[in-house]
Protein backbone atom coordinates (compact mmCIF):
# COMPACT_ATOMS: atom_id res chain seq x y z
CA UNK A 1 0.00 0.00 0.00
CA UNK A 2 1.02 3.29 -0.90
CA UNK A 3 2.83 5.53 1.55
CA UNK A 4 0.55 8.22 3.85
CA UNK A 5 2.14 11.44 4.12
CA UNK A 6 0.32 13.78 6.49
CA UNK A 7 0.22 17.58 7.20
CA UNK A 8 -1.56 20.04 9.70
CA UNK A 9 -3.96 22.69 8.09
CA UNK A 10 -3.95 25.97 10.42
CA UNK A 11 -6.09 28.47 8.50
CA UNK A 12 -9.61 28.44 7.94
CA UNK A 13 -9.32 28.81 4.13
CA UNK A 14 -7.67 25.35 3.97
CA UNK A 15 -10.77 23.74 6.24
CA UNK A 16 -12.90 25.49 3.85
CA UNK A 17 -11.09 23.97 0.40
CA UNK A 18 -11.26 20.64 1.77
CA UNK A 19 -15.11 20.28 1.50
CA UNK A 20 -15.55 18.12 -1.85
CA UNK A 21 -12.91 15.78 -0.40
CA UNK A 22 -13.85 15.55 3.15
CA UNK A 23 -17.42 14.65 2.12
CA UNK A 24 -16.24 11.85 -0.25
CA UNK A 25 -14.02 10.53 2.46
CA UNK A 26 -17.68 9.85 4.61
CA UNK A 27 -18.26 5.93 5.37
CA UNK A 28 -21.54 4.28 4.79
CA UNK A 29 -22.28 4.94 7.87
CA UNK A 30 -22.26 9.08 7.93
CA UNK A 31 -23.59 11.07 10.04
CA UNK A 32 -24.70 14.90 9.50
CA UNK A 33 -22.35 15.43 12.09
CA UNK A 34 -19.15 13.60 10.51
CA UNK A 35 -20.05 16.42 7.14
CA UNK A 36 -17.58 19.10 6.28
CA UNK A 37 -20.74 21.92 6.49
CA UNK A 38 -20.50 20.61 10.20
CA UNK A 39 -17.17 21.14 10.95
CA UNK A 40 -17.26 24.57 9.27
CA UNK A 41 -20.10 25.44 10.83
CA UNK A 42 -19.01 24.61 14.41
CA UNK A 43 -15.36 26.33 13.59
CA UNK A 44 -17.55 30.24 12.17
CA UNK A 45 -19.17 29.83 15.32
CA UNK A 46 -17.02 28.64 18.35
CA UNK A 47 -13.15 29.06 17.52
CA UNK A 48 -12.48 32.23 18.29
CA UNK A 49 -9.60 32.55 20.19
CA UNK A 50 -8.03 28.75 19.37
CA UNK A 51 -5.72 27.81 16.94
CA UNK A 52 -6.99 25.53 14.27
CA UNK A 53 -5.32 22.12 14.25
CA UNK A 54 -6.90 19.79 11.38
CA UNK A 55 -4.51 16.81 10.44
CA UNK A 56 -4.76 15.31 7.22
CA UNK A 57 -3.35 12.33 5.87
CA UNK A 58 -3.47 11.68 2.00
CA UNK A 59 -2.06 8.16 -0.07
CA UNK A 60 -0.65 9.37 -3.38
CA UNK A 61 -2.86 12.91 -3.15
CA UNK A 62 -5.53 11.45 -2.19
CA UNK A 63 -7.27 12.00 0.90
CA UNK A 64 -7.48 9.19 3.55
CA UNK A 65 -8.22 11.09 6.99
CA UNK A 66 -8.92 13.76 8.88
CA UNK A 67 -8.71 14.49 12.32
CA UNK A 68 -10.55 17.49 13.05
CA UNK A 69 -8.41 19.43 16.33
CA UNK A 70 -7.69 22.90 17.66
CA UNK A 71 -5.43 24.19 20.13
CA UNK A 72 -6.58 25.42 23.25
CA UNK A 73 -3.19 26.53 25.14
CA UNK A 74 -0.84 23.73 25.03
CA UNK A 75 -3.66 21.21 24.87
CA UNK A 76 -5.19 19.36 21.44
CA UNK A 77 -8.85 19.28 21.48
CA UNK A 78 -11.43 18.16 18.84
CA UNK A 79 -13.42 19.99 17.58
CA UNK A 80 -17.04 19.31 19.50
CA UNK A 81 -18.59 20.98 22.49
CA UNK A 82 -21.88 20.62 23.98
CA UNK A 83 -23.57 21.39 20.42
CA UNK A 84 -21.27 17.80 19.04
CA UNK A 85 -23.52 15.10 19.59
CA UNK A 86 -20.98 12.72 18.37
CA UNK A 87 -17.07 13.76 17.28
CA UNK A 88 -15.19 10.51 15.33
CA UNK A 89 -11.89 11.07 13.27
CA UNK A 90 -12.65 10.30 9.55
CA UNK A 91 -10.19 7.63 8.03
CA UNK A 92 -10.53 5.58 5.02
CA UNK A 93 -9.34 2.44 6.24
CA UNK A 94 -7.44 1.41 9.69
CA UNK A 95 -4.24 2.30 8.23
CA UNK A 96 -4.89 5.69 7.76
CA UNK A 97 -6.67 6.01 11.34
CA UNK A 98 -3.49 5.10 12.70
CA UNK A 99 -1.62 7.18 11.17
CA UNK A 100 -3.63 9.87 11.98
CA UNK A 101 -3.69 9.19 16.00
CA UNK A 102 0.22 8.58 15.79
CA UNK A 103 0.18 12.02 14.18
CA UNK A 104 -1.88 13.73 16.71
CA UNK A 105 0.28 11.84 19.53
CA UNK A 106 3.80 12.58 17.87
CA UNK A 107 2.52 17.00 18.68
CA UNK A 108 3.78 17.08 22.26
CA UNK A 109 0.46 18.46 23.31
CA UNK A 110 0.13 18.65 27.21
CA UNK A 111 -3.20 16.62 26.61
CA UNK A 112 -5.19 15.37 23.54
CA UNK A 113 -8.78 15.31 24.47
CA UNK A 114 -11.45 13.28 22.01
CA UNK A 115 -15.22 13.06 23.77
CA UNK A 116 -18.09 11.33 22.31
CA UNK A 117 -16.43 8.73 20.16
CA UNK A 118 -19.11 5.92 19.42
CA UNK A 119 -17.85 2.99 21.73
CA UNK A 120 -17.56 0.00 18.63
CA UNK A 121 -15.33 3.72 16.36
CA UNK A 122 -12.24 1.94 14.62
CA UNK A 123 -10.16 4.85 15.60
CA UNK A 124 -9.96 3.14 19.39
CA UNK A 125 -8.25 0.52 18.34
CA UNK A 126 -5.35 2.98 16.45
CA UNK A 127 -5.10 5.15 20.05
CA UNK A 128 -4.11 1.55 21.08
CA UNK A 129 -1.85 1.24 18.56
CA UNK A 130 -0.39 4.48 19.15
CA UNK A 131 0.72 4.29 23.10
CA UNK A 132 4.57 5.18 21.85
CA UNK A 133 4.31 8.69 22.54
CA UNK A 134 1.13 8.74 24.75
CA UNK A 135 -0.82 6.81 26.80
CA UNK A 136 -4.35 7.28 26.11
CA UNK A 137 -7.14 6.85 28.78
CA UNK A 138 -10.92 5.58 27.38
CA UNK A 139 -13.65 5.98 29.76
CA UNK A 140 -17.80 5.57 29.26
CA UNK A 141 -19.59 9.08 28.67
CA UNK A 142 -23.25 8.89 27.89
CA UNK A 143 -25.90 6.64 25.60
CA UNK A 144 -28.22 8.30 23.33
CA UNK A 145 -31.15 7.15 23.15
CA UNK A 146 -32.89 5.89 19.57
CA UNK A 147 -36.23 4.55 18.50
CA UNK A 148 -36.21 2.13 15.41
CA UNK A 149 -38.92 3.16 13.41
CA UNK A 150 -37.72 0.50 10.67
CA UNK A 151 -40.43 -2.32 12.14
CA UNK A 152 -44.53 -2.30 12.27
CA UNK A 153 -45.88 0.71 14.25
CA UNK A 154 -48.88 -0.99 15.94
CA UNK A 155 -45.72 -3.15 17.95
CA UNK A 156 -43.95 -0.05 18.43
CA UNK A 157 -47.02 1.66 19.63
CA UNK A 158 -47.86 -1.34 22.41
CA UNK A 159 -44.83 -1.34 23.83
CA UNK A 160 -43.95 1.96 24.45
CA UNK A 161 -47.79 3.54 24.92
CA UNK A 162 -47.56 2.28 28.78
CA UNK A 163 -44.34 4.24 29.25
CA UNK A 164 -46.07 7.65 27.98
CA UNK A 165 -47.26 8.63 30.97
CA UNK A 166 -50.34 10.45 29.48
CA UNK A 167 -52.94 10.13 26.91
CA UNK A 168 -51.03 11.42 24.06
CA UNK A 169 -53.62 10.42 21.60
CA UNK A 170 -56.48 12.01 23.43
CA UNK A 171 -54.25 15.71 24.21
CA UNK A 172 -53.93 15.38 20.16
CA UNK A 173 -57.34 14.91 19.29
CA UNK A 174 -58.07 17.66 21.99
CA UNK A 175 -55.62 19.94 20.12
CA UNK A 176 -58.18 19.39 17.08
CA UNK A 177 -61.33 19.84 19.47
CA UNK A 178 -60.64 22.92 21.56
CA UNK A 179 -58.31 24.88 19.70
CA UNK A 180 -57.21 26.33 15.49
CA UNK A 181 -54.61 23.56 15.33
CA UNK A 182 -51.76 22.87 12.70
CA UNK A 183 -49.60 20.24 12.89
CA UNK A 184 -46.46 20.75 10.78
CA UNK A 185 -44.60 17.24 11.02
CA UNK A 186 -41.21 16.34 9.76
CA UNK A 187 -41.24 18.79 6.81
CA UNK A 188 -38.94 21.03 4.98
CA UNK A 189 -38.96 24.58 6.26
CA UNK A 190 -41.56 26.96 3.88
CA UNK A 191 -39.83 30.08 5.49
CA UNK A 192 -36.64 29.31 7.07
CA UNK A 193 -35.95 32.61 9.02
CA UNK A 194 -39.47 33.20 10.17
CA UNK A 195 -39.69 29.51 11.38
CA UNK A 196 -36.34 29.45 13.41
CA UNK A 197 -36.69 32.65 14.95
CA UNK A 198 -40.56 31.66 16.17
CA UNK A 199 -38.91 28.06 16.95
CA UNK A 200 -35.71 29.58 18.54
CA UNK A 201 -38.52 31.74 20.75
CA UNK A 202 -40.50 28.88 22.29
CA UNK A 203 -36.94 26.55 23.09
CA UNK A 204 -35.42 29.78 25.00
CA UNK A 205 -38.98 30.76 26.69
CA UNK A 206 -38.79 28.01 29.34
CA UNK A 207 -36.35 26.17 31.58
CA UNK A 208 -33.70 26.09 29.07
CA UNK A 209 -33.40 30.42 29.20
CA UNK A 210 -33.61 30.74 32.71
CA UNK A 211 -30.56 27.90 32.42
CA UNK A 212 -28.65 29.76 30.15
CA UNK A 213 -28.71 26.63 27.67
CA UNK A 214 -31.32 27.78 25.03
CA UNK A 215 -30.36 28.29 21.48
CA UNK A 216 -30.70 31.89 22.25
CA UNK A 217 -28.66 32.41 25.18
CA UNK A 218 -25.11 32.65 23.79
CA UNK A 219 -25.03 34.85 20.66
CA UNK A 220 -22.09 32.30 19.03
CA UNK A 221 -24.57 29.45 19.89
CA UNK A 222 -27.71 31.26 17.47
CA UNK A 223 -24.84 31.64 14.74
CA UNK A 224 -24.29 28.28 14.63
CA UNK A 225 -27.68 26.56 14.85
CA UNK A 226 -28.61 29.00 12.44
CA UNK A 227 -25.65 28.13 9.79
CA UNK A 228 -26.39 24.63 10.40
CA UNK A 229 -29.97 25.07 9.40
CA UNK A 230 -28.93 27.35 5.92
CA UNK A 231 -26.72 24.27 5.26
CA UNK A 232 -28.69 21.55 5.79
CA UNK A 233 -31.41 23.00 4.01
CA UNK A 234 -29.26 23.66 1.12
CA UNK A 235 -29.00 20.06 1.16
CA UNK A 236 -32.55 19.71 1.04
CA UNK A 237 -32.23 17.47 5.19
CA UNK A 238 -33.33 20.09 7.27
CA UNK A 239 -36.79 19.00 8.79
CA UNK A 240 -38.78 21.22 11.34
CA UNK A 241 -41.89 20.23 13.22
CA UNK A 242 -44.63 22.51 14.92
CA UNK A 243 -48.05 22.66 16.76
CA UNK A 244 -49.26 25.52 16.44
CA UNK A 245 -52.45 26.60 18.54
CA UNK A 246 -54.79 29.31 18.16
CA UNK A 247 -52.26 31.26 16.04
CA UNK A 248 -49.42 30.61 18.92
CA UNK A 249 -46.27 27.96 18.41
CA UNK A 250 -46.59 25.49 21.09
CA UNK A 251 -43.72 23.16 20.06
CA UNK A 252 -41.32 23.25 17.89
CA UNK A 253 -38.56 20.56 17.25
CA UNK A 254 -35.08 20.89 14.43
CA UNK A 255 -34.34 18.02 12.78
CA UNK A 256 -31.89 16.68 9.98
CA UNK A 257 -32.86 13.98 7.91
CA UNK A 258 -30.29 12.08 6.78
CA UNK A 259 -29.72 8.56 5.30
CA UNK A 260 -32.68 7.29 6.15
CA UNK A 261 -32.58 8.22 9.65
CA UNK A 262 -34.11 11.51 11.58
CA UNK A 263 -31.40 13.36 13.51
CA UNK A 264 -33.12 15.63 16.88
CA UNK A 265 -30.78 18.59 17.17
CA UNK A 266 -33.39 20.99 19.08
CA UNK A 267 -36.71 20.71 21.04
CA UNK A 268 -39.06 23.13 23.17
CA UNK A 269 -42.41 24.12 23.77
CA UNK A 270 -44.81 26.35 25.39
CA UNK A 271 -45.27 26.05 28.84
CA UNK A 272 -48.71 27.76 28.85
CA UNK A 273 -49.87 24.94 26.98
CA UNK A 274 -48.26 22.14 29.29
CA UNK A 275 -51.72 20.45 30.47
CA UNK A 276 -51.61 18.94 26.43
CA UNK A 277 -47.94 18.09 26.72
CA UNK A 278 -47.11 19.23 22.95
CA UNK A 279 -43.39 18.54 23.06
CA UNK A 280 -44.74 14.87 23.99
CA UNK A 281 -47.76 14.47 21.54
CA UNK A 282 -45.46 16.13 18.69
CA UNK A 283 -42.83 13.10 19.41
CA UNK A 284 -45.35 10.83 19.17
CA UNK A 285 -46.62 11.98 16.06
CA UNK A 286 -43.13 12.41 14.79
CA UNK A 287 -42.25 8.92 15.88
CA UNK A 288 -45.43 8.29 13.31
CA UNK A 289 -44.05 10.20 10.78
CA UNK A 290 -41.07 8.11 10.76
CA UNK A 291 -42.34 4.62 10.22
CA UNK A 292 -44.85 6.19 7.91
CA UNK A 293 -41.82 7.59 5.86
CA UNK A 294 -39.95 4.14 6.00
CA UNK A 295 -37.53 5.53 8.07
CA UNK A 296 -34.70 3.43 9.81
CA UNK A 297 -34.48 5.15 12.68
CA UNK A 298 -35.56 8.53 15.09
CA UNK A 299 -32.05 9.61 16.90
CA UNK A 300 -33.08 11.29 19.83
CA UNK A 301 -29.08 12.37 20.76
CA UNK A 302 -27.85 13.76 23.71
CA UNK A 303 -28.02 12.33 26.94
CA UNK A 304 -30.60 9.67 28.13
CA UNK A 305 -33.72 11.23 30.05
CA UNK A 306 -37.13 10.47 31.55
CA UNK A 307 -39.29 12.02 28.22
CA UNK A 308 -36.90 10.18 25.69
CA UNK A 309 -37.20 7.01 27.22
CA UNK A 310 -40.90 7.33 26.64
CA UNK A 311 -40.23 6.76 22.94
CA UNK A 312 -36.91 5.21 22.82
CA UNK A 313 -36.69 1.18 22.12
CA UNK A 314 -32.74 1.15 21.96
CA UNK A 315 -29.05 3.43 22.60
CA UNK A 316 -25.78 4.48 21.47
CA UNK A 317 -23.30 4.96 23.33
CA UNK A 318 -20.52 7.03 23.51
CA UNK A 319 -16.58 7.40 24.98
CA UNK A 320 -14.43 9.83 25.76
CA UNK A 321 -10.61 9.17 24.59
CA UNK A 322 -7.85 11.12 26.48
CA UNK A 323 -4.14 10.97 25.54
CA UNK A 324 -1.34 12.15 27.96
CA UNK A 325 2.61 12.25 27.20
CA UNK A 326 4.50 9.62 28.42
CA UNK A 327 5.96 11.95 30.82
CA UNK A 328 6.07 12.16 34.65
CA UNK A 329 3.49 15.27 34.39
CA UNK A 330 1.28 13.55 32.00
CA UNK A 331 1.47 10.19 34.69
CA UNK A 332 0.18 12.48 37.15
CA UNK A 333 -2.63 14.16 34.99
CA UNK A 334 -3.47 10.77 34.19
CA UNK A 335 -3.34 9.58 37.32
CA UNK A 336 -5.28 12.19 38.68
CA UNK A 337 -8.62 11.63 36.00
CA UNK A 338 -8.24 8.00 36.78
CA UNK A 339 -8.04 7.52 40.29
CA UNK A 340 -8.20 10.96 42.31
CA UNK A 341 -11.10 12.29 40.20
CA UNK A 342 -13.52 9.69 40.30
CA UNK A 343 -13.22 9.86 43.95
CA UNK A 344 -13.97 13.30 44.62
CA UNK A 345 -16.75 13.12 42.39
CA UNK A 346 -18.39 10.09 44.63
CA UNK A 347 -17.86 11.88 47.47
CA UNK A 348 -18.96 15.30 46.08
CA UNK A 349 -22.23 12.96 45.28
CA UNK A 350 -22.46 11.50 48.70
CA UNK A 351 -21.99 15.05 50.23
CA UNK A 352 -24.05 17.23 48.36
CA UNK A 353 -27.52 15.38 50.06
CA UNK A 354 -26.75 16.96 52.83
CA UNK A 355 -25.72 20.84 51.67
CA UNK A 356 -29.53 20.65 50.21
Amino acid sequence: MAVLAAEWLTDPAELAALGGEWDALLPADARPFDLHCWYTAWWEAFGAGSELRICAVRREGRLAGVLPLYRDGTDLRAMANGHSPVFRPLAADAEAAAALMAEAAAQRAALVDLPSLPEDDPCLEAIGAAEGEMRWTVEPSYASPIVDTGGDFDAWRAESKKRWGAPLERFRRKMGRDHEAELSIVEPPADLERELADGFAVEASGWKGEAGTAILSNPDTAAFYRAIAESFAARGELRLSRIVLDGELAAFDFTILHSGRLYLLKTGFDERFRKLAPGLVMRLSIVERCFEDGLRAHELLGEESEWKAKFATGKRSHVKAIGYPASMTGALRRSYRTAVRPKLKKAYRRLRPERR
